[in-house]
């Protein structure tokens, strides 16, 4: 399954997802986050997701995404899903 697959299946099923992506300063980083949307902003795509651990809305290239996988965690939908 896709990246952007996983994301959507844990959007329909209203679960977390574990992503890991590089960050713009060339770390990586992994994060739990409830899946929303994709924009394209600038001509890149993003991944806008809310971060559990940070409390708050986050985005990620999504050509910067190294893996993502659904976990068990359910949640009440902020916004629309839109993955």
């Amino acid at each position: 399954m896709s990246i952007k697959e996983t994301i959507a299946a844990a959007g329909r099923n209203l679960h977390t997802v574990i992503i890991t992506a590089y960050e713009d300063g060339g770390g990586m980083e992994t994060r739990e986050a409830e899946p929303y949307s994709y924009r394209t902003t600038g001509g890149t795509e993003k991944f806008f997701c809310y971060d559990i651990s940070k409390g708050g809305v986050r985005n990620f290239h999504v050509s910067k995404i190294v893996s993502v996988s659904e976990t068990e965690n359910s949640f009440t939908p902020r916004w629309a899903v839109e993955v």
